[in-house]
């Protein structure tokens, strides 16, 4: 398949949705969830600005930081509380960050369960050189992510583990899931495309 992302996103995500992104650095997640969200109006948990106000007295840039597993988890408890409140709230949440791991997918699909919603997963797609080129073009004046570095990438790319739906509707068997990939190797919303969807 190979649907527009904008149209596919007006026509198919309704009001109870929690989209979370997921994929490696550079790949756009960001961008698109903040497309996702000036279309229907959600709200956006960026984990990356959880990141500043849960380390705030760490160097966020430094490699063994970002790296840390455990500092890691510190950041996705502050982003799952803010996601859970949100949608306490009757408001379509995303959730943006890299969701390498299952069992951080496995926590957020526990949350849209018990606000009987839907969980979309976009995993944003590009060639890993676009990646890397867009991350070595991040600054920490401009913050964007602390991944600055070809290894952040690297590292990111080590630790992904694959989508499991099956795994996610087990634990979670009345929720629906959406598993959508999108292709972002060009820089124009406009050509961004769903390239593949999965449903269970």
């Amino acid at each position: 398949m190979k649907e527009p992302f904008a149209k596919f996103v007006e026509a198919e995500l309704g009001p109870d949705v929690l989209l979370i992104t997921c994929g490696l650095p550079g790949t756009w997640k960001t961008e698109t969830s903040e497309e996702a969200s000036k279309i229907k109006d959600y709200t956006i948990v960026r984990s990356d600005l959880v990141r500043r106000q849960v380390l705030k007295n760490e160097d966020i840039f430094d490699e063994k930081v970002a790296s840390n597993m455990d500092k890691r988890m510190m950041v996705y408890d502050e982003t799952f509380r803010q996601a859970d409140e949100s949608l306490s709230k009757g408001s379509g949440t995303i959730i943006d960050a890299t969701f390498v791991k299952q069992a951080l997918r496995r926590r957020a699909a526990a949350i849209a369960a018990k606000h009987n919603g839907t969980l979309v997963i976009m995993q944003t797609h590009c060639p890993r050189e676009v990646a890397i080129a867009r991350i070595l073009r991040r600054t920490k004046d401009e913050y964007e992510s602390n991944a600055l570095t070809e290894q952040a990438y690297i590292n990111n790319e080590k630790s992904f583990e694959k989508v499991d739906l099956d795994d996610l509707k087990r634990l979670n068997p009345n929720l629906d899931i959406v598993h959508l990939i999108v292709d972002t190797q060009c820089d124009a919303p406009e050509d961004w495309y769903i390239i593949g969807m999965e449903k269970r």
